[in-house]
């Protein structure tokens, strides 16, 4: 009668499950910060973005935020109607439409950005200019390498 090996025990949380609990965590406290301005996180995310008034098309918004193109135009869609985002015309291609921060929610990154910018400083403080340098390098290649 053969006997059965058994597997290892994992020495430790896998590395999905560390990053779903790094992204919970962050998550949670933007949540929080974003709950005094009615929004949810991912509106802040889209405003992030647009908030240099370069306008943007679908596309290029999509990227810049690592999303799929379906998934960031319903985001659009509620961003729009919540009048945090507008849409225009591309003058050089009248088929595009290149996308704007209202005022509105020009108003809403203003109140919100002093929070924000103090959140990121704490998380910098507690890693370090260098690890963090590191940990953005990691976690870049490693999006990298699961396109």
């Amino acid at each position: 009668m053969a006997t059965r090996r058994k597997k290892p025990a994992p020495s430790g949380p896998s590395l999905h499950n560390l990053l779903n609990q790094a992204n919970r965590e962050a998550t949670s406290e933007m949540r929080r910060m974003m709950s005094s301005e009615g929004l949810p996180v991912e509106f802040w995310r889209v405003l992030e973005v647009l908030a240099d008034e370069r306008g943007r098309s679908m596309s290029e918004l999509a990227a810049a935020m690592g999303m799929q193109l379906p998934a960031t135009s319903k985001l659009v869609d509620r961003m729009t109607e919540a009048a945090l985002v507008q849409r225009s015309a591309d003058p050089a291609d009248q088929r595009r439409v290149i996308l704007h921060v209202s005022d509105f929610g020009l108003q809403k990154v203003a109140a919100l950005e002093r929070d924000v910018r103090q959140h990121r400083d704490r998380i910098g403080r507690a890693f370090g200019p260098e690890r963090q340098a590191q940990l953005t390098e990691l976690l870049q290649d490693f999006i990298r390498a699961h396109r």
